[in-house]
């Protein structure tokens, strides 16, 4: 496969996963992720790994990876045949699926309530009492959801969501490892329950801040947006709790390698404001979002290496906020008059 520079940190090839004529898969070098916009596979090197040398898990990637002997023959990669984890949409869930996401949702909420630490990164990151509450952001302790199923069952359908995960070879007898443990827990709730959750370790240890379960994506903060003439379209998490806390029509894709084909329901809406990031990838997907939406979209540029909560922290962040927000309406009436 070769891959040829598009962009700032960023490399564009023909996908190795699906017969790929026009070139659609991109690696983001400064995030380490790679996605797919025809196939929709996306991850970081360890998936990659998974699904190119046909491996059943991330924890045989690792093995892989340190040349440590695996279990043959493998059978082909399911990723490409679209029946893997990572297709698993999570705005269809099945009703026992449903009902572990929300006990898992209520364990991380009480999590959050007994761990000082965690609720100390929030208040650091100026997010509200009542954003947190509304929003149902948890905190994962790393123990209690595994406990609580193993009591009252539905331990192999958090496995099948990604909620769990057995221990690497040679671990045998452990209990089975949560993905979020450690990490505060935003979950994108629909009609009151949660569907999918995103966690972000409230410390710097690790490379990898967010993490995900496999599967596709979706948009974060729907409800808040949908049938509304005015949205902003967030890129990370955080900056959309601190939208949130502004009481804005607001939804965050969660980063800036977000499918397309995932925004047709903003087909009604007036006005896009698009508060991403000041940095090379945010302006790249800023370019790249204005060429689907045309006039209705408005970039709000924030200042150079800064994003919606960097600026929330400052004491006059929000008055400035809400003028860049007006600069980008009275710039589109100029170029329309």
């Amino acid at each position: 496969m070769r891959l040829k520079l598009s962009g700032a940190n960023r490399f564009l090839g023909n996908c190795p996963f699906h017969e790929d004529r026009t070139p659609s898969f991109f690696v983001y070098v400064d995030r380490q992720r790679f996605t797919c916009y025809g196939c929709k596979v996306w991850g970081d090197v360890l998936d990659f790994v998974r699904l190119h040398e046909h491996l059943a898990s991330v924890g045989e990637a690792c093995a892989w990876l340190a040349g440590t002997p695996l279990p043959s023959p493998r059978k082909p990669s399911v990723a490409v045949s679209g029946t893997d984890h990572r297709e698993r949409r999570w705005d269809r869930l099945m009703l026992e699926e449903q009902l572990i996401m929300n006990a898992a949702g209520a364990l991380y909420r009480d999590g959050l309530a007994r761990n000082r630490p965690a609720l100390a990164y929030l208040r650091e990151r100026d997010i509200p009492d009542w954003v947190v509450r509304s929003c149902g952001i948890g905190y994962a302790d790393g123990r209690s959801l595994e406990a609580h199923l193993r009591r009252h069952g539905g331990l192999r359908i958090a496995e099948d969501l990604g909620l769990l995960r057995r221990p690497e070879s040679g671990e045998g007898g452990r209990p089975l490892r949560e993905r979020f443990a450690g990490r505060v827990v935003i979950p994108e709730i629909r009609g009151g329950q949660p569907i999918w959750f995103i966690g972000r370790r409230p410390d710097k240890a690790g490379k990898i801040k967010y993490l995900t379960p496999p599967g596709d994506k979706p948009v974060l903060g729907f409800e808040r947006a949908i049938g509304r003439r005015r949205v902003y379209l967030i890129e990370g998490v955080f900056d959309w709790l601190t939208a949130v806390s502004r009481r804005l029509a607001t939804f965050s894709t969660c980063g800036t390698d977000f499918p397309m084909d995932r925004l047709g329901w903003l087909a009604a809406a007036e006005v896009i404001f698009g508060v991403l990031d000041a940095d090379g990838a945010g302006r790249e997907a800023a370019q790249r979002l204005g060429d689907a939406f045309g006039t209705r979209w408005r970039p709000v540029a924030l200042p150079e290496g800064c994003d919606l909560n960097d600026l929330g922290l400052r004491p006059d962040g929000r008055a400035l906020f809400f003028q860049l927000v007006a600069g980008t309406s009275s710039q589109q009436s100029e170029r329309g008059s």
